[in-house]
């Protein structure tokens, strides 16, 4: 009975040390805890349980030398306001009470306060700036500041794009009763900017005015397939409500397939707040689309002389028009076609007189005169592949390119994936640079831009899936 009592209490000791093992074990992961927490650094600094790691005291330090920088009361306010950039906002918020294991209360470090930095969430609150208006190099001038090859690659394809440019044309027409085979030529690139009704909803002084606005089913009826070579892109400005899905149906009606959407955010830098809150949306509207098609076929990989890809983003970020101005858009987007679509003949429609640009042939009734002649206008592209813009060594050597095709990739086409990878062997390596012959100087003249699209593809998809836009 003896031997049994003493084999209990061995026992129970034993699960007792288990425990006080255990408890230990927790309470120093609960103090590791608290040592990561700016709250509770005080409670972990003065713990009895020998002296300070370095991990505690690095950290100790560092939590120091923050409070002393945000608690230096002899900082004159005239320095503080100076070594505050203008995109720093500051709010205050309680700061937690830090209790210690004991349930005593330790004091304040912050003054019951914390500071929360770039909270642009809050900012929009309560200013109406939006959070898009702080991201940082959306000017076209200083993107690429930190990245020489790229600013080096936007400034030869500008200057070989206005080199090469043809002098500004524009025709004043009603687009409703339009013949586009009077044109006498067939364009790479139609940029349509259509003046939608949803303009008209999201602004009163637009909609109390005499602007004439389209409907889709009035769009839908003009002949585009007449002016649209083979291959050529499309861009088409949908708006941001229905538009998205009405822009598809255009682009299936006149035979472009979509291959991508371009997306317009934007700021208000100029003026708190929106200028409307449609009764129809849920959200704030602060963005617009772009839709962008295809018509033909046309491979990144061997069809350089005719496309640049991914040398610009589909994403423009920019200041939103005043309020009464509904169809203004980004110059950007003029940009954004010219560094990818090679093409020179772009034609531009609804067009009004700030539209008029270097390189574009603008249509549209809003338009105070003309300068179109149909005969002058097609002499421009008379020259060997002269409606090709062309590109150099340095471009080439730059701009990215798509990777090549893999053997094993190519493998797994079958029978036709080896009569490809076959054809590409014995197939000499070609260039896409292409002489650039000189045309007359352009012709000074004042303007603005702006900017539309849409698309779509006929034909077989070649085999090795590197169609732009799939």
């Amino acid at each position: 009975m003896e031997n049994k009592y003493k084999v209990d209490v061995e026992e129970l000791k034993d699960a007792h040390n288990r425990l006080n093992i255990v408890l230990r074990e927790r309470q120093k992961r609960r103090r590791h805890q608290l040592a990561s927490i700016e709250e509770f650094k005080d409670l972990v600094v003065g713990q009895k349980y020998g002296t300070k790691s370095k991990r505690q005291r690095t950290q100790h330090n560092l939590i120091t030398n923050k409070n002393v920088s945000l608690n230096n009361k002899h900082m004159d306010k005239t320095d503080k306001s100076q070594k505050k950039s203008t995109n720093d906002f500051e709010f205050k918020v309680p700061y937690p009470k830090k209790i210690s294991l004991d349930g005593k209360q330790h004091e304040y470090q912050y003054q019951d306060e914390k500071t929360i930095r770039n909270d642009y969430c809050q900012h929009f609150v309560d200013s109406g700036k939006r959070p898009q208006n702080f991201i940082r190099d959306t000017e076209l001038s200083q993107r690429f500041d930190e990245y020489p090859k790229l600013k080096e690659l936007t400034r030869m394809k500008n200057a070989l794009v206005e080199n090469r440019a043809t002098p500004p044309t524009y025709l004043k027409a009603d687009l409703r009763t339009f013949d586009f085979k009077s044109l006498g030529t067939k364009f790479d690139v139609i940029l349509i900017d259509p003046p939608l009704e949803e303009y008209c909803r999201r602004s009163p002084l637009v909609a109390g005015s005499n602007l004439d606005y389209w409907d889709y089913d009035e769009i839908a009826n003009l002949k585009i397939e007449d002016a649209a070579a083979t291959p050529s892109f499309i861009f088409i400005w949908s708006g941001d409500a229905d538009g998205l899905d009405r822009g598809r149906q255009l682009l299936l009606k006149w035979g472009y397939r979509r291959c991508e959407d371009i997306v317009w955010i934007k700021t208000n830098k100029k003026w708190d707040g929106s200028h409307h809150i449609e009764p129809r949306s849920i959200f704030q509207r602060t963005k617009e689309h772009c839709i962008m098609g295809i018509k033909g076929t046309v491979r990144r990989s061997t069809d350089g002389h005719f496309i640049h890809c991914n040398v610009d983003t589909d994403v423009i970020i920019s200041e939103e028009p005043h309020y009464g101005i509904g169809t203004a858009k980004p110059e950007e987007l003029y940009h954004i076609i010219e560094h990818f679509c090679l093409g020179r003949r772009r034609l531009e429609l609804f067009g009004e007189d700030h539209n008029i640009r270097p390189g574009w042939l603008t249509v549209g009734l809003s338009l105070s005169s003309s300068n179109f002649n149909a005969a002058t206008y097609a002499s421009y592209f008379t020259e060997q592949n002269g409606y090709l813009l062309g590109s150099t060594n340095e471009i080439e050597a730059l701009r990215p390119k798509s990777p090549p095709i893999r053997d094993n990739s190519v493998s797994k086409l079958g029978p036709q994936g080896n009569i490809m990878k076959q054809k590409t062997k014995k197939q000499p390596p070609t260039t896409n640079i292409m002489t650039i012959p000189q045309i007359p100087p352009t012709l000074t003249f004042p303007h603005r831009w702006i900017p539309p699209m849409d698309g779509k593809i006929y034909g077989n998809p070649p085999m090795d899936g590197n169609i732009y836009g799939k």
